[in-house]
C-alpha cells in the first residue's frame, strides 16, 4: 500500500501537479503551460479565465492518477502553492469576478491614491512596497474604472487561497501569502482593516488566516469527481511558492539563507523577528513556519537569462534542451573564473523597490577578439561561464545588502530550484559568496514544500521539524576554494561598478 500527498503549483508560467509517495519518494509529475491575457486591449492588464486554469488541474491530476494508477484511497492529502502578488476576487456567492496574476500593474494608475490617503505608513507596517502591484491598488481601479464589478467584489484572496477554496469550499490563507497583499501587519500577523475603511474599500472581506500545514478542509464532491479522487481528501493549508522553496531546502533557522533559482531568483534570509529596511530597498515578509519573518531580496531573471542563451545554442546545435546544457557547461568548464575579465550584464540584478523603473541593457564587455595586444579571445565557454558568473554575482549583491540589514551573516547557503542542476553553477556560487553552497536533492522546492503542507496537515507527520527529518534530502555540498575566491572577489567588484553604471545608460 503506498501514502501518497498531491502537490499543486500555481506558477507564473504554468501549472503543476505532484504525486509524492511518501514511502517510496516515488514522485510523478504533470506541468503545463498557460498565458494570460489582456482585457480591451489593454497591456497593463492581465487575466485568465479561472474555470479553465482549474480544469487545468483537474486535468493533470487525472492524467496522473490513470497513468500511474494511483488509488484514490491512497491518497492522504492535497495542498497548494502559488506565486505571490496576485489576486482573485468573488462574489458573494463564491463566483470569480476577477483573476489576475503577478504582472497585473493596472493598479499603477491609483498607487498616489494609497500613498496619500492612508496615514499609516505602509511599507513599515507591511514589509511591502511599491503600491502598484499589490491588493488594494487592484481594488481601486475596480472601484473607479469599472464599478459595476466592484458592487459585485465580496472577497479578496490570492491565487493560493483561490485554489484551495476550489478544492474544498473554504475561504482561508495563510501569512506567507497574506503578507504579499501589503493589507498584512508584518509583525502582528493580523489583517489591517483600516486601510481597507480609509479607501472606501470595507465592503472586501479578507479570508480567516491559518497556518501552513493545517487541514483546512476536504476535497469537494465536484472536485473529486473531475480528478478521479475521493471526497473528503484532506485539503491542507499551502503557502507562498518561494517560502515553500525555503522550507523544502531546510531553511528554517534565524539566519539562514535559501536561494530559490529558477526562472528568476528569489534570496530569503530567515528571522526570528522582523526586520523592515530602512531604506526601503527590499521586503519584509512571513516564513510559511509559525514565529518565523524573512528578508527576501531577488536577484531576478537570472534562470531566464541563462535559459535564453541555451535556446540560442539549442538552435544552432539541434540537440536537446538536457544535451545543450550538459554541452555549455563542458565548454564552460575549460574557461577560468573570472571569464579571463569578460563581465555579463544580462538581467541579473540587486534587488532594490526605489529603482523598479530601471531598466539596464543588456552587455557583453570583454577585449577586442581581434586585438593583437589580446593574446586571450573570447570564446563560446566564455559567453557561457560569464553568463553563470553574472547570475552569482547578483547574488552576492542581495546577500551582501540583506547581511548588512540584518546585521547576521551566514557561512552558508541552501539553493533549490532549476539551476541547481549545474555542477558548474554551484562550484561558482560557492566562489563568488565565499561561502558553503548545500543543494536539496529534489531541485523543485516549491513543490516538495507543498508535499511536506499536505504531509503535516493529513497526520503522516506531527510538524514540520519531524517532515524535514524525513522528506528533505541533500545531494551536494559545495565548499568555496581559496583560490577562486579571491578571484572572484575582484571581478565582482568589477561586475558591480558596471551593474551601476549602465543603469543610467
Amino acid at each position: 500500500m503506498s501514502r501518497y500527498v498531491l502537490a499543486l503549483d500555481f506558477g507564473h508560467g504554468g501549472g503543476k501537479a505532484l504525486f509524492l509517495d511518501l514511502d517510496s519518494a516515488n514522485r510523478f509529475l504533470s506541468y503545463k503551460e498557460w498565458t494570460y491575457y489582456s482585457p480591451e486591449g489593454d497591456s497593463y492588464r492581465k487575466e485568465f479565465v479561472p474555470d479553465e486554469f482549474f480544469d487545468t488541474f483537474c486535468h493533470m491530476v487525472r492524467g496522473l492518477v490513470k497513468k500511474h494508477k494511483i488509488k484514490p484511497e491512497d491518497v492522504v492529502g492535497i495542498s497548494t502553492a502559488s506565486m505571490r502578488h496576485s489576486n482573485v476576487f468573488l462574489d458573494k456567492n463564491g463566483k470569480e469576478v476577477y483573476a489576475g496574476p503577478n504582472t497585473d500593474i493596472r493598479g499603477l494608475f491609483y498607487q498616489d491614491v494609497v500613498e496619500q490617503e492612508v496615514k499609516l505608513d505602509l511599507y513599515k507596517a507591511t514589509g511591502q512596497g511599491p503600491p502598484l502591484m499589490y491588493m488594494p491598488t487592484r481594488l481601486l481601479w475596480f472601484k473607479n474604472e469599472k464599478p459595476e464589478v466592484f458592487k459585485t467584489i465580496h472577497y479578496g484572496l490570492n491565487i493560493g487561497d483561490w485554489l484551495t477554496y476550489r478544492l474544498s469550499g473554504v475561504i482561508a490563507t495563510e501569512p506567507s501569502l497574506a503578507s504579499a497583499t501589503m493589507l498584512f501587519d508584518v509583525e502582528k500577523k493580523r489583517w489591517l482593516s483600516d486601510v481597507l475603511d480609509t479607501l472606501g474599500l470595507n465592503s472586501v472581506n479578507l479570508p480567516e488566516v491559518h497556518h501552513a500545514g493545517e487541514h483546512v478542509g476536504g476535497l469537494t464532491s465536484d472536485v473529486a469527481k473531475k480528478m478521479n479522487l475521493k471526497e473528503g481528501t484532506p485539503v491542507v493549508m499551502g503557502g507562498g511558492d518561494t517560502h515553500l522553496g525555503l522550507l523544502a531546502c531546510s531553511a528554517v533557522n534565524d539566519g539562514d539563507i535559501g536561494v530559490v533559482a529558477g526562472t528568476s531568483t528569489p534570496i530569503m534570509m530567515v528571522l526570528s523577528k522582523p526586520v523592515v529596511d530602512e531604506e526601503r530597498r527590499i521586503w519584509t515578509g512571513c516564513h510559511i513556519l509559525p514565529n518565523k519573518w524573512v528578508l527576501e531580496g531577488n536577484g531576478q531573471m537570472g534562470g531566464l537569462s541563462y535559459q535564453w542563451l541555451k535556446d540560442n545554442f539549442e538552435n544552432l546545435l539541434g540537440k536537446t534542451e538536457l544535451e545543450t546544457y550538459a554541452y555549455m557547461e563542458k565548454l564552460a568548464s575549460k574557461v577560468p573564473p573570472g571569464s579571463d575579465d569578460m563581465i555579463a550584464s544580462l538581467g541579473a540584478e540587486i534587488f532594490n523597490i526605489n529603482e523598479l523603473n530601471i531598466v539596464r541593457p543588456g552587455i557583453f564587455t570583454f577585449q577586442q577578439p581581434a586585438h593583437p595586444m589580446n593574446t586571450k579571445p573570447v570564446t563560446f565557454g566564455h559567453f557561457i561561464r560569464a553568463t553563470l558568473e553574472n547570475v552569482s554575482y547578483a547574488i552576492r549583491g542581495n546577500i551582501e545588502q540583506m547581511e548588512s540589514i540584518a546585521h547576521k551573516k551566514s557561512d552558508e547557503l541552501k539553493v533549490t530550484g532549476g539551476m541547481s542542476r549545474s555542477s558548474l553553477w554551484l562550484e561558482i556560487l560557492s566562489g563568488v559568496t565565499g561561502k558553503k553552497v548545500i543543494t536539496a536533492k529534489v531541485e523543485d522546492g516549491t513543490l516538495m514544500g507543498c508535499a511536506m503542507c499536505a504531509a503535516v496537515g493529513s497526520g503522516i507527520y506531527h510538524d514540520f521539524k519531524d517532515a524535514t527529518k524525513e522528506m528533505v534530502e541533500f545531494k551536494k555540498v559545495v565548499t568555496p576554494e581559496e583560490g577562486s575566491v579571491e578571484i572572484y572577489n575582484k571581478c565582482y567588484n568589477n561586475w558591480k561598478e558596471w551593474y551601476c553604471r549602465i543603469g543610467n545608460l
